[in-house]
């Protein structure tokens, strides 16, 4: 439907659907776009619910505000920055609370109950492969915990979504140098809790 950062000819027609008060356009919206942002939220929150709660917040402010939204980028692009706010700002309610964050689930194997992080490989149909990358997957999941919301969010957005610097840093309102630099020391502190691994 839509490439990170692109436009997507099918979603453009949505939303002028939507604007025109066409029924089902909204619903459409959210059927091409809803995954994307769950997974995003589980991976920045680290629990189901809270996620849950978290992309219904997000495609309730789209409804509110889609009739101003000005397709200077792609609406993924769009989704998932009000995902990032929602997030964070879950995320500070938390520490002000007093409390901590969730701990990330506990990888039993049991994939159905932890967030697990899956990348995407070009062999998935091999048994050998499979094991490899759920293995992989709880690793990274671990890591990806352990560093700053601020900066995970970044990370997600360029490494597993696949946006540009420059994309990130329109997103974020920063320049592209800063997000550079905060994505670099992501990745270092990444590469220091996996360098045991390794």
């Amino acid at each position: 439907m839509e490439r990170p950062g692109g436009k997507g000819r099918p979603v453009d027609l949505l939303v002028e659907r939507f604007r025109k008060g066409a029924p089902g356009a909204f619903e459409a919206i959210v059927r091409a776009h809803q995954d994307r942002v769950y997974s995003f939220c589980a991976r920045m929150l680290s629990d189901r619910e809270d996620a849950l709660d978290a992309a219904q917040e997000v495609f309730l402010s789209a409804w509110r505000n889609l009739a101003e939204f000005r397709g200077e980028a792609a609406l993924s692009t769009w989704l998932l920055r009000i995902a990032a706010n929602r997030c964070l700002n879950r995320i500070r309610r938390r520490k002000s609370l007093s409390m901590h964050e969730a701990p990330w689930p506990e990888l039993s194997g049991e994939t159905d109950e932890a967030i697990i992080f899956q990348p995407a490989g070009g062999e998935a149909d091999r048994p050998d492969r499979l094991a490899e990358t759920c293995e992989m997957g709880e690793i990274l999941t671990k890591a990806l915990s352990r560093i700053d919301p601020g900066s995970r969010w970044m990370v997600l957005l360029s490494d597993v979504e696949g946006f540009s610097y420059e994309e990130i840093a329109t997103l974020a309102d920063v320049p592209v140098g800063t997000v550079k630099s905060r994505l670099h020391r992501a990745r270092m502190a990444m590469r220091r809790l996996l360098s045991p691994v390794a």
